[in-house]
């Protein structure tokens, strides 16, 4: 009796776990940059990286207009959840260490004030953010509604400091095979994930492998957020190898 009530429950557990696939498939990523953030020896670059995935876990609430992108099932059956947080901050942190990783050792972190640095993003992320609502209002589709800000701010970001240029490219280039990889692992062990995807949407046909607004999300933030969250910070590279 206690072996199939045993047996029952690891049954129900694994169903649970089947059936959650935006939380279980990135708790893994999330350890995972828990763990690289403190695996160098520069402080700044990984403190800059514990910053950066915090500052991007208010835009989790722009998962509150997504649904006709994509609807994922979350605990409770909520329309917004901890997985949201979650998915924000393992991403605004990886951008950070992927767009970095090769200049990791000569980050230096200038600004000394936290609070200059939340203000810094918030003056600049939050006309963004209401751009990009506005134009969902609008009725465009999510992704192009936030690809479309994402780009302006880049723009207005790389006018005030030109040479982070190299800090866009590294992150495009390292940060979106990355978040391909990972989202492909996840599909491979949750077969059901890909089906949270619409389909029929403008961004939910498949390249690579993952729908192709995940991939241009993905392209956005590595260009974007390495070189916000380095403006924020007043972060400077040392040596002809940094990215800025």
């Amino acid at each position: 009796m206690v072996v199939r009530e045993a047996w029952k429950m690891s049954n129900s557990f694994m169903e649970f776990i089947d059936g959650h696939p935006y939380l279980f498939a990135n708790l893994p990523a999330l350890v995972a940059v828990l763990l690289l953030t403190r695996l160098t020896s520069n402080r700044g670059y990984w403190r800059a990286a514990v910053f950066s995935g915090l500052a991007c876990t208010p835009f989790s609430l722009a998962e509150l207009v997504a649904r006709g992108y994509w609807r994922p099932v979350l605990l409770g059956g909520m329309r917004y959840g901890v997985e949201d947080l979650i998915f924000c901050y393992t991403a605004g942190a990886a951008a950070w260490l992927a767009a970095v990783y090769w200049s990791r050792e000569t980050c230096v972190v200038e600004l000394r004030n936290l609070r200059t640095a939340i203000l810094r993003i918030m003056l600049w992320g939050i006309p963004a953010a209401a751009v990009g609502f506005g134009l969902g209002l609008a009725g465009m589709d999510h992704i192009s509604s936030t690809l479309i800000p994402a780009a302006g701010c880049l723009l207005f970001l790389l006018s005030r400091r030109a040479s982070l240029w190299r800090l866009t490219l590294a992150g495009i280039v390292s940060f979106t095979p990355l978040y391909v990889l990972v989202v492909k692992l996840q599909f491979a062990v949750w077969p059901n994930y890909i089906t949270y995807w619409n389909a029929n949407g403008p961004w939910g046909t498949l390249a690579l492998g993952i729908p192709r607004g995940e991939l241009a999300w993905a392209a956005m933030l590595g260009a974007v957020w390495p070189v916000l969250i380095a403006s924020a910070l007043d972060v400077r590279f040392d040596g002809r190898s940094s990215p800025a």
